[in-house]
């Protein structure tokens, strides 16, 4: 029974233990599970490493040298090599934990919050693993303009406010010598003045985006101050001003300790006829004040010359941007008639002709929508009667319906007037259509023929994957570009992702999270109409892809329930070769070219490179087979995690195949007329492919661990 437990203890320790090789700096933590571990280097020997092991109140320091191991609690750690420029420990740790980072001991980050002419909010936070007690200095331009101390728990954060703002700040922590800086690029104005309007008094009012601030506010006419008011605006308070003068153009000045003004000029009214409607003897007139003041006048109605309405005349009161309806009786055969406004300083007279035949026109013929999504067009009726409403020339996949309100109609009694909405819903695919090509069709209204156009776009936008300037501003475009990753999130299945038009082989592949999880996912190649014409078919756990030539493409992913990865299509080499081309800048602001080259032929050798062009261009080689090698891939990133990164005309390289290797990546970043040439060499197992056996040699060691006790058993009887 005792050789049994032990056999059995041995076994489940096989199989729960985990090895993984940290690189860890001299001002970093590595924390396992409970358990924190630094180290520091002998002054006068740099191949003595010191580790520093703490967990609770025990803790451990243990001089080690290289291949050299300790235990602390149930896991292992084994020295491996120490850059002694950048003093960074490579460390092999073995054992059954569940939870492994490596963190700043000491760090701050540092958030720009709100950057206004009159200050700036920082946030100010502990990233770092030790509390934070030392002294801030907050500098610009090598002056000290702040010092105070600092006291912050790790996750800990403050706000600073800094009066007045500067263009360029730095943080530093004096005794922990750590400094950060920020770029103010722009500044925004605190106090902004959103609309000035005027009625019989003059309005002003005034927007505070930020922090309470007293102001000052000046109306001035022809240079001179006319009036004055002192207010105080609250937080993100929006205050009106209201100057008693009868003014019709001057400036509104704002002083809060910075100077903002605006100046105005108020024109005449401008008021339009909307439309009108005759029944026998009653006629009815829509205005409109399409200008920036207030109309306070008289409506008429005349014929040949003589006023012809009753009454006489209206008085009518039309607010800036308003539409009011007056009615008169007229000559019951009247056919041509004449409206007249007159005010203290405007008149205008507009001509109508009396029609009864219904009137149909589009408010907007043209429209453009997304795969399963919907548009809408609003239709206007003139006139009175009953009309019919339809629909010539759809494609069938696309439902068209006739809302009057928020009610779904086919036919309609209108009564002088009327507005219809029509309403197309799309499907998730094109069918009978193609996509970004318009498609003409008719609105019936009984036998009127109202043209519309249609314009069909891909469905949705990915946002760019990596930590880079795209993500950040939240790029979209209409369509998704060659070379670039993208996040993909969905539900079984995605709808289509339209790609730019791109000529030559390409590759599609899927990787991140869920695969790492080992869950199934699918990519589906489309043409533009919509027809499935090729899908992955790699295993479950694996980074899907599929390798195909069709320049006008769409892709569409499936998995099981919620998904979510990064996607990335790129120029496709089935085996390096040499290739000439023009890097140029694509719509997104970069000339970006990404080549995934097959080196599965290669394995075991060295890929030489070699770039030669007329400007200056930056190459980055990322080794592409396992997952999170692929998540790794960020060419526009300042964070580069690939294996090999250059900047110039003339760029030599190479970089080592590995034993299980399939695919390796090439970005190419600038612009310029570039040649691009490989070459092929022998060579011999990369280090890094240790790292990836070292799961195999632990369960070696532990079988040989295992052998050893049961002879122990035997010979201790």
């Amino acid at each position: 029974m005792k050789r049994f437990l032990t056999i059995f203890i041995l076994l489940l320790f096989v199989q729960n233990a985990l090895a993984l090789s940290v690189e860890l700096g001299i001002d970093e933590v590595l924390v396992v599970d409970n358990t924190t571990v630094t180290f520091d280097v002998a002054e006068n020997n740099p191949n003595l490493v010191f580790l520093i092991l703490e967990s609770g109140n025990e803790s451990v320091l243990k001089a080690l040298h290289f291949g050299e191991s300790i235990s602390f609690g149930v896991v292992n750690y084994t020295v491996g090599s120490l850059d002694i420029e950048t003093l960074t420990l490579r460390l092999h740790i073995l054992g059954n934990y569940s939870r492994i980072e490596v963190v700043k001991r000491k760090d701050i980050d540092i958030a720009l919050l709100e950057a206004f002419d009159k200050y700036l909010k920082v946030k100010i936070r502990n990233t770092g693993y030790y509390e934070i007690n030392d002294t801030l200095l907050i500098s610009s331009q090598g002056i000290v303009i702040r010092e105070q101390g600092l006291h912050l728990r790790p996750g800990e954060e403050v706000i600073v406010k800094i009066m007045p703002p500067y263009n360029q700040l730095i943080f530093t922590l004096e005794e922990a010598k750590i400094s950060k800086s920020i770029v103010i690029s722009s500044l925004e104005s605190l106090v902004t003045i959103d609309r000035i309007w005027r009625d019989d008094k003059l309005h002003v009012i005034l927007k505070n985006h930020g922090d309470a601030v007293n102001a000052t506010v000046k109306l001035l006419f022809s240079g001179m101050t006319i009036d004055k008011k002192e207010v105080v605006i609250g937080t993100s308070e929006q205050k009106e001003i209201i100057f008693e003068k009868d003014v019709t153009q001057g400036t509104i000045v704002v002083d809060y300790g910075v100077i903002t003004q605006e100046s105005f000029y108020f024109e005449a009214p401008m008021i339009s006829l909307v439309k009108t409607v005759k029944e026998g003897e009653k006629l009815q007139i829509w205005l409109r004040n399409e200008g920036d003041q207030k109309f306070e006048g008289k409506v008429t109605v005349y014929q040949n010359g003589v006023i012809v309405s009753e009454p006489y005349y209206l008085d009518v009161n039309i607010p800036p941007g308003e539409e009011v309806s007056v009615g008169f009786i007229v000559p019951e055969d009247a056919q041509i008639l004449t409206i007249g406004l007159t005010a203290q300083s405007y008149s205008a007279t507009f001509p109508i002709s009396i029609k009864s035949e219904l009137e149909a026109k589009a408010v907007n013929s043209y429209a453009k929508a997304i795969l399963g999504g919907t548009t809408s067009y609003a239709v206007v009726i003139l006139g009175n009667g009953k009309v019919e409403f339809g629909v010539e020339g759809l494609p069938e996949s696309i439902k068209a319906y006739f809302y009057y309100g928020d009610a779904q109609v086919r036919e309609l009694d209108v009564v002088q007037n009327a507005q219809v909405s029509l309403v197309l819903k799309l499907p998730n695919l094109p069918q009978g259509f193609v996509l970004n090509e318009p498609i003409e069709f008719n609105m019936t209204v009984n036998d009127i023929k109202i043209p519309l156009k249609l314009e069909v776009t891909g469905m949705g936008i990915l946002p760019v994957y990596g930590d880079n300037w795209l993500a950040k501003i939240n790029y979209t475009s209409e369509y998704h570009h060659v070379g670039l990753p993208y996040r993909f999130a969905g539900n079984e299945i995605t709808p289509p992702f339209v790609f730019e038009p791109w000529d030559g082989e390409k590759i599609a592949i899927i990787y991140g999270r869920y695969i790492r999880q080992g869950k199934d996912v699918r990519i589906h190649l489309l043409d533009s109409s919509g027809k499935i014409v090729q899908s992955s078919t790699q295993e479950r756990g694996r980074s899907d892809f599929l390798i195909f030539n069709l320049s006008e493409f769409m892709l569409m992913i499936e998995g099981e329930n919620y998904f979510d990865g990064a996607l990335l299509v790129a120029d496709y080499l089935r085996e390096p070769k040499n290739i000439s081309f023009e890097l140029k800048k694509r719509e997104f602001g970069e000339g970006l070219r990404t080549f995934i080259i097959n080196v599965t032929s290669l394995r075991g050798q060295r890929l030489q490179f070699s770039l030669t062009s007329d400007k200056d261009v930056e190459l980055r080689a990322y080794y592409f087979t396992l997952n999170n090698e692929k998540e790794n891939f960020d060419p526009l990133s300042t964070n580069f995690k690939g294996v090999f990164k250059d900047k110039r005309k003339s760029i030599n390289g190479e970089i080592g195949i590995r034993s299980y290797e399939d695919f390796v990546a090439i970005a190419l970043i600038g612009e310029g007329n570039v040649t691009l040439e490989f070459k092929t060499t022998g060579g011999g197992p990369e280090v890094s492919e240790l790292a990836s056996r070292e799961v195999y040699l632990l369960i070696l060691g532990l079988i040989a661990l295992l052998v050893l006790v049961v002879y122990l058993e035997k010979k201790m009887g």
